[in-house]
C-alpha cells in the first residue's frame, strides 16, 4: 500500500484548485461573450402608456402670489420679525423666476445683548467699544428691510397623504439669487484717551466726551449679498396652497458696534468699515400661495 507524504498531498490540492479555477474562469468568459441586451416588451393594455398621466402643473406658466411672515436665527445680538411678499412666475412646471422682500417690523434682542446690558463693565479702556452698558442695545447692528431676485428649481414633486384621508400635491423648491438688505449699523467714530480724563471720541470732527453721542449715532446703508435656500410647498385647492421656506443671505456688518479690527495705534480706537464681520443670516417664513390663474392644467 503506497502512501503519500503531507507536502505531496498539498501539492496536489493546489493543483486541482488550480485547475479548477481556470476552468470557471473560461466558462464566465464564454457566458459574459454570449450574453446580450433583451427589450423588456410590455404588453396589455399598459403598452405604449405614459410613465404619468393627468399630471397637475401646479407652476408651469402660472404666478404665485405669496404674503409671508418670517423671522430670523442665529444672530449675535438682534434677531428681525419679517413681514413680505414674493411673487414668482414659472415658465416651466420645475423652472421659475421671482422677486422677494419684506420689512422688519420688529426686533428682539438676544440673551447676549441682556447680558452685556445687565453685567457689562465701562472702564477707560473699553469706553469706545461700551460707553454705556444700558444702551448697548442701542449700537448693535440692526437689518431694517430686505428684497431680492432668485431663480427658482423644482426637481421633487410628489403626493402627501394625512391620516389616510386628506391628499395633498407637495413639492420641493431650490432657489438661488442676490439680495439687498438695509443695514443699520452703528456710526463711524474715533476715540482717543486724555490722561486723566475719560475717553473722549471724535464724530465728523466734533468732540464727544465719553463717546455716549457716538454710542447711539447710526449710520444706513444697502449691503449686497448671495442669497439661496429651500422650501417645501402643499397645495390644497387649485388655486391656494402654503409654503415653509429657509434662506440664508451671508453677508458683513458690525453686529456688536466695536473696534472689532483695532487696527489704530496703541491708546487710539475707531468705528468703521473695517469693523465689519461675516454673519450668515438665516431665516424662516411660512406663507400663502395665490396661484393665477386659479384654473390648473393637467397633462394627458
Amino acid at each position: 500500500m503506497m502512501t503519500l507524504s503531507r507536502q505531496t498531498l498539498l501539492r496536489i490540492s493546489s493543483m486541482l484548485a488550480l485547475a479548477l479555477c481556470l476552468l470557471l474562469g473560461a466558462g464566465l468568459q464564454r457566458d459574459l461573450s454570449s450574453a446580450s441586451a433583451q427589450d423588456v416588451q410590455v404588453s396589455g393594455p399598459l403598452a405604449g402608456a405614459a410613465a404619468v398621466r393627468h399630471l397637475r402643473l401646479w407652476r408651469e406658466m402660472r404666478f404665485h402670489l405669496e404674503p409671508f411672515f418670517a423671522f430670523t436665527f442665529g444672530d449675535e445680538y438682534s434677531r428681525s420679525l419679517i413681514v413680505g411678499g414674493e411673487a414668482r412666475f414659472h415658465v416651466l412646471d420645475w423652472l421659475g423666476i421671482g422677486g422677494w422682500g419684506g420689512y422688519s417690523v420688529a426686533t428682539l434682542d438676544t440673551n447676549l445683548t441682556q447680558q452685556v446690558q445687565d453685567k457689562g463693565v465701562t472702564t477707560n479702556i473699553n469706553r469706545l467699544d461700551l460707553p454705556s452698558r444700558e444702551n448697548f442695545p442701542d449700537q448693535v447692528g440692526r437689518l431694517n428691510w430686505w428684497s431680492g431676485v432668485e431663480v427658482h428649481f423644482t426637481p421633487f414633486r410628489g403626493k402627501l397623504a394625512m391620516f389616510q384621508k386628506v391628499f395633498v400635491d407637495a413639492d420641493v423648491d431650490f432657489f438661488v439669487g442676490a439680495a439687498f438688505v438695509g443695514v443699520e449699523e452703528r456710526a463711524n467714530a474715533v476715540g482717543r484717551p486724555v490722561p486723566g480724563d475719560v475717553t473722549f471720541c471724535e464724530i465728523d470732527g466734533v468732540m464727544d466726551p465719553g463717546c455716549l453721542g457716538s454710542q447711539v449715532a447710526r449710520s444706513k446703508r444697502v449691503a449686497i449679498a448671495p442669497s439661496f435656500g429651500v422650501a417645501f410647498t402643499a397645495y390644497f385647492k387649485k388655486f391656494m396652497g402654503i409654503a415653509l421656506r429657509w434662506r440664508g443671505v451671508p453677508f458683513k456688518y458690525n453686529a456688536a458696534g466695536t473696534d472689532a479690527s483695532q487696527q489704530r495705534a496703541p491708546g487710539w480706537g475707531t468705528i468703521d468699515s473695517n469693523d465689519r464681520t461675516r454673519q450668515f443670516n438665516q431665516m424662516f417664513s411660512a406663507g400663502f400661495i395665490f396661484v393665477l390663474p386659479p384654473k390648473i392644467k393637467t397633462t394627458d
